[in-house]
């Protein structure tokens, strides 16, 4: 029998797949009526929490092999089941670069009352490759902004939760941005997120353990194949 390395919760505190038990345990433990089950791939603990619906979603990780820009980003609609409750949409984003490629990448988990979204692209526009894995976080952030702006109204407040301090500076212009791609994230926020969209920055510490985060760098690292 296949030794068991990964975890799906279909029904927890916060559904996904976990790489550990402690992991797993720690969404089911102390929850009526939880559903999980081990796995020896991951792909098949994805399907099992997340069925066809989830997977529609993340065909796009296919389609990474087009130039792509900031302004390029297509997001995906929310369901309209989703739980009005306190709404806070929460998105973890980090970004990484390949050196031979010369192809950055972001990857995204967008948590929203305990449903879960895993989003990943790479692209490798000059202009942005520059700013090598900081490319990828800002179109990670930007992903998220996008995201918040088409599902308008199912949410009260979007947090975006980044280990880079220039993803809030050069929003609020705490930061000068010196590069075509600052400059471009800055005017997408100031032009077509505020005012509409109440987003909160939440700086966290890289490589400290925090599940979310690795999670969004995990995906970033798994596009360009690293």
């Amino acid at each position: 029998m296949a030794k068991k390395k990964v975890y799906g919760v279909k029904n927890g505190k916060i559904p996904g797949v976990y790489q550990t038990w402690q992991e797993c345990e720690k969404q089911i433990k102390g929850y009526s009526g939880a559903e999980y089950k081990g796995f020896a791939a991951e792909a098949e603990a994805k399907a099992y929490v997340y069925g066809t619906e989830v997977k529609s979603s993340l065909d796009s990780k296919k389609k990474n092999s087009k130039k792509i820009s900031l302004e390029e980003e297509k997001t995906p609609p929310m369901s309209n089941n989703t739980i009005k409750d306190r709404n806070i949409l929460k998105a973890y984003v980090d970004g990484s670069y390949n050196r031979k490629t010369k192809e950055y990448s972001c990857g995204v988990v967008l948590l929203l009352n305990g449903k879960e979204l895993l989003f990943s692209r790479k692209g490798n526009a000059p202009h942005l490759a520059s700013m090598r894995n900081v490319a990828g976080e800002l179109l990670g952030a930007q992903y998220a902004m996008a995201f918040a702006l088409k599902n308008q109204g199912k949410f009260k407040e979007l947090w975006i939760y980044h280990d880079y301090s220039g993803i809030e500076m050069w929003c609020t212009g705490q930061w000068r941005t010196k590069q075509a791609g600052t400059e471009a994230y800055k005017n997408y926020y100031q032009q077509k997120i505020r005012g509409r969209i109440d987003v909160r920055f939440k700086k966290v510490k890289a490589h400290s353990g925090d599940l979310y985060n690795d999670k969004a760098d995990e995906l970033a690292k798994e596009i360009l194949n690293l």
